[in-house]
């Protein structure tokens, strides 16, 4: 079971955990469509003070396969009471006294998650915050982990944004595991420095490159788009997000070698293919079966 009652930060993950726990549950869940109806009378909230697609869908998803029920706000910015996280602790409070049993909870304001889980009405997990997105970092691994059969000794390109939740998450799991290099190849923005630094002090191998050859030695590429598409727009028209992904480029890699995307594609990157090492749709149902291992540990304690 995990060590921790709230999921608020990737750095609370082990490799331990993960890798004689959570994964091999997540595989167990995956041969049996979800183990019949273990979480029959639980229930879990998505608080999204931002919208979302995928974070939310995969968790209300994995609640309802295994038999529970899922509550949300898309964007709870709109609805009172809770138009504000400033008072998430009463929030939290009120969400335990209507016999809510998980609270996933999205905000990029700096110290919301935190607060809700020192409320300790009730089990948080972090759906996404400001600089962190913990959940995203246990599907991913989980993803890198089936497709490569490991994740030691590995070798990632991240490629896109990565002024991003999305890649601080990764960094700080992939930190977890032995002789892991990372190129990181920037769209747009830098690596914040404290996660970089947090990762070179656990032994993680980090390089920066502007050349689009260095993808020839990877063992699998992480693409990060543009928060919008205006911004997309914006770096394209700079000459900076000139990644074609098509049947020439598919031919110069590693043939082991896949590609990840941790969101849905709006036209960010130019991707003029069909390839099995795209595995997008893998990585998004890892998510969800990783998500549903994560929930029947926080819930059957």
């Amino acid at each position: 079971m995990p060590q921790f009652r709230h999921l608020t930060s990737t750095t609370q993950i082990e490799r331990e955990w993960l890798e004689s726990e959570l994964f091999p549950l997540a595989d167990r869940l995956r041969d049996t469509n979800g183990n019949g109806h273990a979480l029959d009378g639980k229930s879990l909230y998505c608080l999204f003070y931002e919208p979302s697609f995928l974070t939310r869908t995969s968790f209300e998803r994995a609640i309802n396969i295994m038999g529970g029920q899922a509550y949300h706000t898309e964007d709870a910015s709109q609805f009172f009471p809770v138009n504000t996280p400033r008072y998430v602790d009463s929030i939290i409070g009120m969400l335990a006294s209507l016999h809510v049993d998980l609270v996933v909870l999205r905000s990029s304001e700096p110290g919301i998650v935190d607060t809700a889980a020192e409320a300790d009405a009730l089990p948080i997990v972090n759906g996404g915050s400001r600089d962190d997105h913990p959940t995203q970092a246990t599907a991913d691994l989980y993803t890198l982990w089936r497709e490569l059969g490991a994740v030691d000794g590995k070798h990632i390109a991240v490629v896109g944004r990565l002024e991003h939740r999305n890649v601080n998450a990764l960094l700080r799991g992939l930190a977890l595991f032995e002789g892991v290099r990372v190129t990181l190849m920037p769209f747009s923005g830098q690596a914040e420095p404290e996660v970089v630094s947090y990762c070179e002090e656990r032994g993680l191998s980090l390089s920066t490159v502007t050349n689009p050859e260095v993808l020839r030695e990877v063992d699998a590429i992480y693409l990060n788009g543009p928060r919008t598409l205006a911004h997309a727009q914006l770096i394209r028209s700079r000459g900076a997000l000139n990644l074609r992904i098509d049947r020439d480029f598919m031919s110069t890699l590693r043939p082991h070698c896949v590609i990840l995307d941790p969101m849905q594609r709006s036209d960010d990157f130019d991707i003029a293919v069909r390839d099995p090492r795209l595995a997008f749709y893998r990585q998004a149902e890892n998510a969800l079966l990783a998500r549903m291992a994560l929930l029947s540990q926080m819930l059957l304690n």
